[in-house]
């Protein structure tokens, strides 16, 4: 009856707020397309499918520099090698029809040179001599000035879509997609050619399906490389389709904590809780060191203190609801709202329609979020579908570091990076435990 009763006041809070019309399920999404994906119209972009990432190879790039670190073995992917023989099998018929290809590999800039590992055996063995390689330190690609311009090129030739795979799925590979959205690419992600270290990849499909992003598999893809057949979109979300490509930009972002106290916490509803507290230790972490420059808030409807389990920003400011919340960001010139803690439903609906009423985008941190009633995963699509961006803690958190060994990064910013570092509070997000 309670959860019947929810349903109708949403039901009846969408039809008040007249937004009813941005709601879209999943079938009344686009499920296909006929398309000829020729070396005349596309280009394939392969990103960072290097030896490094392979989270089951000594040559991980955790397992190098942290090596005390243990991995949760349920961590590494069980689709992994069928990922990368698909990036392979993309490649090879990418040379095969002589389509336009190019990859990328990230590294460190060292007195000596760049110190990097090397492609995946598997992938290199496929690369036609003609593969353009590229050699980055943003995590997006398209922020590099080569591999912009080389992009650029494809375009003035007539290359209108990109067919994109590589890793990592939830940083680089999302990262730079949304990039080549950007300037103006049709894109086509080959969504079972893609690895993480974060198994769970729904937040990224999902943004890049609210991109207009067209997700299918590699298989699929690879057919309409042969000829002009039907390419079916896989997976779909109902997340509808947002109107602006967002970009995290952490100087348009403030912090918001829902409902962060010792009883809230304790009662909250997740399907995998103790999988959250690292993620909430490293994002207080972050808002009180990295990050303390943010407007941050803690919303608590009861007025109860912020916990002391987790560390947070000593400049966060504290309401009972989410209105004044909206003024001070408005006040301060922020457009990205970072969301994070425990809240139900309508809660959590109310404050992103308020949210985006008044021209500020919601991030959903999907696993730093419990549910004050259920799990929240069971519900974010309708908020996803009011223009809610959704993400990660890890993924949001690379979106905002922009650049390797913190390339980006002000002097303060660097050291209060050490300085969070040297308290050794929180493994790193590549060794988290799975979230579900």
């Amino acid at each position: 009856m309670k959860k019947s009763l929810l349903i109708l006041s949403l039901a009846l809070g969408l039809s008040a707020c007249n937004i009813d019309d941005r709601l879209q399920l999943a079938y009344e999404t686009k499920k296909s397309e006929h398309v000829h994906l020729s070396a005349q119209n596309t280009g394939l972009l392969i990103i960072d499918a290097q030896k490094g990432y392979v989270m089951d190879s000594d040559d991980f790039w955790v397992k190098v520099f942290y090596p005390e670190l243990e991995i949760p073995a349920q961590n590494v992917d069980p689709q992994l090698h069928s990922s990368i023989d698909r990036i392979a099998q993309l490649a090879q018929k990418a040379n095969d029809l002589n389509m336009p290809t190019a990859i990328t590999y990230e590294a460190f800039e060292t007195d000596t040179g760049l110190d990097y590992t090397p492609y995946i055996t598997r992938i290199e063995q496929v690369l036609d001599e003609n593969t353009q390689s590229y050699f980055k330190q943003t995590f997006n690609s398209t922020l590099e000035a080569d591999i912009h311009a080389a992009m650029q090129a494809w375009s003035d030739a007539g290359i209108s879509r990109v067919v994109v795979a590589g890793a990592e799925t939830d940083v680089c590979v999302m990262q730079t997609v949304l990039g080549l959205k950007k300037m103006g690419f049709d894109v086509y992600l080959a969504s079972d050619a893609t690895f993480s270290t974060e198994i769970y990849e729904r937040p990224t499909f999902k943004r890049l399906q609210q991109a207009g992003v067209k997700l299918a598999k590699a298989s699929e893809i690879m057919e309409s490389m042969d000829s002009k057949d039907k390419l079916i979109y896989s997976p779909r979300y109902a997340v509808g389709k947002r109107d602006e490509l967002y970009q995290g930009d952490r100087h348009k972002m403030a912090m918001i904590n829902f409902n962060m106290d010792d009883s809230s916490l304790s009662k909250a509803e997740h399907d995998n809780k103790p999988a959250t507290e690292p993620r909430f230790t490293f994002l207080g972490l972050e808002q009180e060191f990295l990050f303390s420059y943010m407007p941050s808030f803690h919303v608590n409807k009861k007025g109860k203190p912020y916990t002391s389990k987790y560390r947070k920003n000593a400049n966060v400011v504290s309401y009972k609801n989410i209105d004044p919340v909206i003024n001070d960001i408005k006040a301060s010139g922020k457009t990205q709202a970072v969301i994070s803690g425990v809240v139900s439903q309508l809660g959590l609906y109310d404050a992103v329609y308020k949210l985006i009423a008044a021209d500020i985008t919601p991030i959903i941190l999907e696993d730093a979020l419990l549910g004050s009633d259920v799990d929240p995963i069971h519900y974010l699509d309708y908020i996803y579908q009011l223009g809610a961006v959704p993400s990660t803690q890890k993924s949001h958190g690379y979106e905002m570091y922009v650049e390797i060994q913190l390339g980006d990064f002000t002097e303060e910013e660097v050291a209060a990076y050490y300085e969070m570092i040297s308290l050794n509070e929180a493994v790193i997000p590549e060794v988290y435990p799975r979230l579900r």
